[in-house]
């Protein structure tokens, strides 16, 4: 008998897991505890991502394995993208694009106006500069 309750509890819970997974993925919603409200979208971008006439592409130009700083600016821009694409209808699409992977990449990030910074970084007490690569390009129809 202890054998069934412990299955059925399992079991639920599973259940439960499954459930809450299904409705957050239909109503998603932010909790933006931070001082100035850094993170909360205003009325006026919300009304702008609804009522978007043609899709929009973002193409993220952006390095892998940056220092800590430069990596929550790259997670914080995806986490808005991704905000942004919920809010449109999924008229908001997004790509990112590492320019160090190979020339082809970086020559594009330049063509499109995305420069790399030499960033500096310590590593086992040694200090040394890093291209990195932090823009985006945005394409509406035939504007970019």
């Amino acid at each position: 008998m202890k054998l069934n309750n412990f299955r059925l509890t399992v079991f639920l819970i599973i259940a439960i897991v499954i459930v809450i997974n299904l409705l957050a993925d239909h109503f998603y919603f932010r909790l933006d505890f931070t001082e100035d409200h850094q993170y909360t979208l205003s009325a006026a971008t919300k009304d702008i991502l609804r009522n978007l006439k043609e899709p929009v592409t973002v193409k993220a130009y952006f390095s892998k394995d940056l220092p800590a700083p430069y990596l929550k600016t790259r997670s914080d821009f995806q986490e808005m993208l991704i905000e942004y694409g919920r809010i449109s209808g999924n008229m908001l699409a997004y790509e990112f694009i590492n320019p160090n992977d190979d020339e082809q990449k970086e020559t594009d990030a330049m063509q499109n106006g995305i420069q790399p910074l030499m960033i500096n970084v310590r590593e086992k007490d040694q200090m040394t500069q890093q291209k990195a690569y932090m823009g985006a390009i945005l394409n509406i129809g035939d504007n970019k």
